[in-house]
């Protein structure tokens, strides 16, 4: 029995008191997160964004994954605001790649969310949601301040997990539909005092020992900006001498990163090499075994980099992620699920609320489940393939459900399947699905859940710099590439 006033929520024999009585209740700091709370508050909501960090961006920034690999030219929404404010701030780089500083990230997101108007809770978790009748009413939150009730018109669960969604009883999947598996998990590692120079030196004249494609070869020494894979000599070497275990499932490393350009010689690069198998991450003891197993696998890629690695000789690490970062965990039944077929067709949707740009990946599984898999000889995607890039559309439907009224779900825990998060989990489109899934909620707490034509939604966002439709007849994938960040 569920019993709500202005002061207090009783709960059969526990009586909570209420924090917040709020238009749009965001669950999750991460990249969505801080887009939907931003949209809601210029759209004229009342809002409040927790997270149970002390600093926004989820996975760019706790889980230290500070690189996208889209061209800026490609940003639109929010995502282009955002990442044209931090390259501003000397935050950033723009170019095929953008790769950014993550101290400088966390202050941009907080300052953007404090100026659209939006209130915000850190340390702060959402534990339980408030059903009546079929509508969540708001969510019971943890924090420093004990057990409290924050009341709202509409929630959006951003959490990555789609914790308030599986907690309110929407159905979900996890992983793979086949059979449940999840994508790899991965412990970041900042390397330090590295030299650029002789580092792109060994890159130039080892070409085969890299991916060839453009997007993810990108040493420009004038721009500051790293992204490259590839290194397969290298760790073949390392397992054979014994630097590191041959039955690592790590076989190529991956560094990024944005220095300045005056910096060659004493640089920073995030290692994102580390791969641990077989983990859900919604669950503790899985996530904790993944921290432990993650970290001992950065420890001998770091002494993997010192001893083989030209540039590396006098390289140390810095820190590790926060957060281990998580590729994949549940995805809701929403009221569509988006699929690959969608995608490759280019299907048009009357309620599409963004026109989304990804890496092309085709039908190739991208750090896919299965152990050992990812940049062994055998995985073309790493090894040979040169990727353009999709555009394709996302429907509003893919963020509801048809269980739980006055809900949406934004980010990788939106409704798509296994084949379609590879595209759409990305920092850009999850981006894209915060700013619509903000932008609908306010519109709802002020007019009614069911009260808004999506026409109208549609309009605010092209207003917002949103495209909501890829026009007839305009290519939806395989698009060539461009860098140049357009005025």
């Amino acid at each position: 029995m569920l019993d709500i006033s202005s002061s207090q929520v009783t709960i059969g024999q526990r009586t909570i008191p209420v924090a917040a009585n709020v238009d749009v209740l965001v669950c999750g700091g991460g990249v969505a997160g801080i887009a939907a709370a931003v949209a809601a508050a210029r759209n004229g909501a009342k809002t409040l964004l927790i997270e149970r960090a002390g600093f926004l961006g989820g996975t760019a920034t706790g889980s230290a994954m500070g690189l996208i690999v889209i061209p800026a030219s490609e940003l639109v929404g929010f995502p282009r605001e955002f990442f044209t404010r931090l390259a501003q701030e000397q935050g950033a780089g723009l170019g095929d790649v953008i790769p950014w500083d993550i101290e400088a990230y966390k202050l941009t997101a907080l300052d953007m969310l404090v100026e659209a108007g939006a209130d915000v809770l850190l340390y702060t978790w959402a534990s339980e949601p408030l059903m009546r009748d079929g509508k969540i009413e708001g969510v019971i939150i943890d924090n420093k301040s004990g057990r409290q009730a924050v009341l709202a018109k509409v929630v959006i669960d951003t959490t990555g997990d789609g914790d308030v969604a599986a907690s309110a009883g929407v159905p979900f999947v996890k992983g793979r539909e086949e059979d449940g598996a999840m994508r790899p998990t991965t412990v970041m590692g900042r390397i330090a005092n590295i030299d650029l120079t002789r580092f792109k030196a060994y890159i130039d004249s080892h070409p085969e020992d890299f991916s060839q494609d453009d997007g993810r070869r990108v040493v420009d020494l004038d721009a500051g900006i790293v992204r490259i894979d590839g290194f397969f000599s290298i760790v073949e070497k390392a397992k054979a001498t014994g630097l590191m275990d041959p039955s690592a499932p790590v076989n190529y490393l991956r560094f990024s990163g944005v220095n300045p350009v005056q910096n060659t010689e004493h640089a920073i690069l995030i290692c994102n090499s580390t791969r641990i198998y077989n983990i859900d991450g919604t669950n503790a003891a899985d996530i904790t075994r993944a921290e432990i197993e993650g970290r001992k696998q950065l420890r001998d890629l770091v002494r993997v980099c010192r001893t083989l690695l030209p540039g590396f000789e006098h390289s140390f690490l810095v820190d590790t992620s926060a957060y281990l970062g998580v590729r994949e965990t549940r995805r809701i039944r929403g009221r569509y699920t988006l699929t690959y077929d969608d995608l490759e067709r280019g299907a048009r949707f009357d309620d599409s609320v963004a026109v989304m740009t990804s890496v092309d990946y085709g039908s190739a599984e991208i750090h896919g489940p299965d152990f050992g898999h990812e940049g062994s000889a055998s995985d073309e995607w790493a090894r040979k393939m040169s990727l353009k890039l999709m555009r394709f559309e996302f429907p509003l439907r893919s963020m509801m459900t048809n269980e739980v009224q006055n809900l949406l779900v934004a980010g990788r825990c939106a409704s798509m399947t296994h084949d379609v998060d590879k595209f759409a989990r990305n920092m850009a489109p999850t981006g894209l699905q915060g700013q619509a899934a903000g932008t609908f909620a306010a519109l709802a707490a002020e007019r009614g859940w069911n009260g808004i034509p999506i026409e109208t939604v549609r309009a605010r966002l092209i207003r917002d710099g949103v495209p909501v439709g890829i026009p007839e007849g305009e290519p939806h994938s395989r698009i060539e590439k461009r860098s140049a960040l357009p005025a």
